[in-house]
C-alpha cells in the first residue's frame, strides 16, 4: 500500500502542473465559462468533454450533479491516462534517475537540503527523495499536500470501473514523461529553483486555482497562470508551454476524436487544456465539432 500511495503522490503533479505553464487567452472568448461541455458532429451520439483540477480536495471531488448525471449514462470514460495502477507505478518509475545517478550529485548540497525537507511533508523519505529527478521535485513542489490521494480523475475513473463501462487514456505514460525529460538539466535545475523559492506561496495559488475551478471560470484560471509565469525564466517558460500544452493540446484533440466517433463518450482532461486559441475546445471546433457548455 505505500508504494501505491507514493505512486499516486507522484503522479498527481504531472497533470496539475498544466494549471502554472498556459499564457494564451482566446481573443473570442467563447470558451471562457464551463467545465463540462456536449460535444457532437462526428458520432451518431453526443459525447462529453470535462475538464478537470488534480487535485484530492473535497470540494473539487465532490461531484456536481450534472457530471454525475453524464457519468451514469456515458459508454466509456477516457482521462489523459489509463489510470490503472501499472500506469502509476510505471510514472513512479519514470520520475527515477538511472542507477548511476543521484540528486544530490546534480543539483549540489543546499538545494538538495531544502528539497528533502520539503518533501518530508509530503510524506517522502530522503530515500526516494535522493534518487528523484529534478523536475520530478520541482512539480511535487508545486503541488498541494496530498491527503486521499484520490483525486477528481481518478475518482471517475474508479466509477467508470464500478460501471464495468471501457476506460481508456490519451496518453501513454512515456508521453506524459516526455513532457520534462526533453528539458535540459540546466532547465530542471532552473524549475526547481523556483519551486524551492516560490514554495510557500503555493497553498495561497492553490486556493485561488480551486475556487476558480469552482466557479468554473476559465479565463480566470488563465489569468491566474499568467501572472505565474511572469516568474518563469523565459527559456523554461516558452519549452514548457510548447512541450506541456500546445502539443499535448492537438495529441489530445486528434485522440478523443476516436471516442467522440463512437458516441455517448466521456473524455476528462486539465480544465486549463479546454480554453484559448490553441486550447482542446477551439481544436475541436476547427475539426467540425459543436461544442456547448452544459455545467
Amino acid at each position: 500500500m505505500k508504494r501505491i500511495r507514493h505512486s499516486r503522490r507522484l503522479l498527481l503533479p504531472i497533470t496539475l502542473l498544466s494549471l502554472l505553464f498556459i499564457t494564451q487567452i482566446s481573443a473570442a472568448g467563447d470558451f471562457s465559462k464551463g467545465i463540462l461541455w456536449e460535444v457532437t458532429g462526428q458520432g451518431s451520439q453526443p459525447s462529453y468533454l470535462l475538464g478537470t483540477i488534480h487535485s484530492d480536495d473535497p470540494s473539487v471531488t465532490t461531484i456536481p450533479a450534472p457530471v454525475e448525471k453524464v457519468m451514469s449514462q456515458v459508454q466509456s470514460f477516457t482521462a489523459e491516462l489509463d489510470l490503472d495502477l501499472g500506469a502509476m507505478l510505471e510514472a513512479q518509475t519514470q520520475m527515477m534517475l538511472p542507477l548511476d545517478q543521484d540528486l544530490k550529485s546534480i543539483i549540489g548540497e543546499q538545494r538538495y537540503i531544502k528539497a528533502v525537507e520539503l518533501m518530508a511533508n509530503y510524506g517522502m523519505p530522503e530515500m526516494i527523495v535522493s534518487r528523484m529527478k529534478p523536475w520530478a521535485i520541482a512539480a511535487q513542489l508545486m503541488m498541494p499536500k496530498p491527503t486521499t490521494g484520490v483525486f477528481l480523475d481518478l475518482k471517475l475513473f474508479q466509477q467508470a470501473q464500478a460501471r464495468g463501462i471501457p476506460t481508456y487514456g490519451l496518453e501513454t505514460v512515456a508521453e506524459q514523461m516526455g513532457v520534462f525529460e526533453k528539458l535540459t538539466q540546466q532547465q530542471q535545475i532552473t524549475m526547481l529553483d523556483q519551486s524551492l523559492r516560490e514554495h510557500k506561496n503555493m497553498p495561497t495559488m492553490i486556493k485561488q486555482l480551486t475556487q476558480l475551478y469552482i466557479q468554473r471560470d476559465l479565463a480566470g484560471l488563465q489569468r491566474l497562470s499568467e501572472e505565474q509565469m511572469q516568474e518563469t525564466e523565459r527559456s523554461l517558460a516558452d519549452a514548457m508551454e510548447k512541450n506541456l500544452i500546445n502539443d499535448r493540446n492537438v495529441r489530445m484533440a486528434d485522440r478523443m476524436a476516436v471516442r467522440f466517433k463512437e458516441g455517448n463518450a466521456l473524455v476528462a482532461v486539465g480544465a486549463l487544456h479546454l480554453p484559448g486559441d490553441n486550447g482542446v475546445l477551439r481544436l475541436l471546433q476547427q475539426r467540425g465539432y459543436r461544442l456547448k457548455a452544459i455545467y
